[in-house]
């Protein structure tokens, strides 16, 4: 049985993307194989097919490079965003720690650190390697056998900040007592970090333990 072509024509797209009939279609392969017009017309067909198809995969690769680039820019935003916010952490972090070292106050250990000389007529205690921030001085004057002698016991604080920061060349000093205070009527100089509250009314064995638990920096 011959078909028309307007038919054959009409059934050509459900032919093209194979969901006729087995039937129909051995009807259109065998028509098309007689038909050169139809032929043509379904060669036509197929490649306007094959080109919708090309624009509608090159749209989708637009769409999903322009989708992977905005999520790029949202990763790369993200990740400023994180990079920031972890420097503003750091900073606040350093200056907290910072402000905790510079206001912990501490007794400097004696570790040939801190060194004691007559300056034009002072006595001054020198730090080696930080900075005095406060001194603690007692003068204590001790008759023993009709004999009188003056000894100078002392102790200075630092921060846990200048003991992290300064190099080992920088030094600072302290006034332990001036010329105008008699400063050469003193007889011996101790670095003492002990306690010191009554240490000017102890008597000369109590004196000695404390001279015991001291180090003899400066001494006529």
């Amino acid at each position: 049985m011959k078909y028309p072509c307007e038919m054959i024509q009409d059934l050509l797209p459900l032919y093209l993307d194979g969901i006729c009939s087995e039937d129909s279609k051995k009807v259109i392969e065998k028509h098309l194989s007689e038909c050169s017009a139809c032929k043509e017309y379904c060669a036509a067909m197929r490649e306007a097919d094959g080109m919708e198809t090309d624009v509608y995969n090159v749209d989708r690769e637009r769409q999903k490079a322009a989708s992977f680039q905005a999520v790029k820019k949202r990763i790369l935003r993200r990740q400023i965003l994180a990079a920031v916010i972890a420097v503003i952490v750091l900073i606040a972090i350093t200056c907290a720690l910072t402000s905790v070292l510079k206001s912990t106050v501490e007794v400097a250990e004696y570790n040939d650190n801190i060194s004691v000389s007559m300056v034009n007529g002072d006595l001054v205690g020198r730090l080696q390697s930080s900075r005095i921030c406060q001194a603690t001085i007692k003068r204590v004057t001790l008759n023993a056998n009709g004999q009188e002698e003056t000894y100078l016991f002392f102790c200075v604080e630092n921060t846990k900040w200048d003991v992290l920061t300064t190099s080992d060349e920088v030094f600072s000093e302290y006034i332990l007592c001036p010329d105008d205070k008699n400063a050469d009527q003193i007889d011996a100089v101790y670095y003492y970090t002990g306690e010191y509250a009554g240490i000017e009314s102890m008597n000369s064995e109590e004196l000695q333990r404390i001279i015991n638990d001291s180090v003899l920096l400066w001494h006529k």
